[in-house]
């Protein structure tokens, strides 16, 4: 049974950040409800080898990221750099609602203990924290639009100037940021530097996108009018 509750809650919340992350960069999703929640399940799978089968937990939140970033690149057909981005960025977003819905949850006194029902709600709530997240950016049609989807799948474009040079650093200090912040929050517990690096690194990896998608569409405009 605890099983089955795992998966459960595991694939719920890898489906609604999955989700999310589409709406967050304009993806199609009534053409992928099937592979999202596929890739749900199976993240979840990986979720549970990891951390109840062999205990893996600290090694278990650095491979998280990668196994999603495989799914990404490999089952979407998003470009590697790009893939790894938007992962980044998507995940940074989960782990700031995770550990300020963690913060909240301990100014009432709540103790989230590892396979317990009270972890599974947290988790749940989590992954519709996200969805509502989801429909708010659908609904308001925020996100980004530099990485296309066409008939032939999704397309990246040539990026202009120093982009090319910079989104292989910039993917790079971002795998180092949840890294980082993984260690800092299982090594110390300190929830709330946890949610400041975790807010600031998403702030800047944010405005690093709003800049890529601001000079792709410049250039795009450039090349109809030339």
């Amino acid at each position: 049974m605890d099983v089955i509750v795992f998966l459960s809650v595991s694939m719920w919340e890898w489906f609604a950040l999955i989700l999310l992350i589409f709406a967050l960069y304009r993806f199609e999703i009534g053409h992928h409800l099937g592979q999202l929640a596929f890739s749900g399940f199976l993240l979840a799978m990986c979720s549970y080898m990891l951390f109840i089968v062999f205990e893996f937990n600290l090694i278990a939140l650095l491979v998280q990221p990668i196994a999603a970033f495989l799914f990404f690149w490999l089952m979407f057909k998003i470009p590697p750099l790009y893939a790894s981005i938007i992962v980044i960025n998507g995940y940074l977003a989960y782990c700031l609602v995770m550990s300020t819905l963690y913060l909240v949850t301990e100014q009432f006194g709540a103790v989230i203990t590892p396979s317990t029902s009270t972890n599974y709600a947290f988790h749940a709530m989590t992954g519709l924290i996200l969805l509502l997240l989801t429909w708010f950016v659908v609904r308001f049609r925020l996100g980004f639009s530099f990485v296309h989807y066409g008939d032939t799948g999704f397309t990246a474009p040539s990026l202009p100037g120093l982009h090319k040079k910079l989104l292989p650093l910039v993917t790079a200090l971002g795998c180092l940021m949840l890294a980082g912040f993984n260690l800092i929050y299982w090594r110390t517990g300190y929830t709330p530097l946890f949610v400041v690096l975790t807010a600031l690194s998403l702030g800047l990896l944010g405005y690093y996108a709003f800049r890529m998608e601001h000079e792709i569409a410049s250039a795009r405009r450039n090349k109809r009018i030339g």
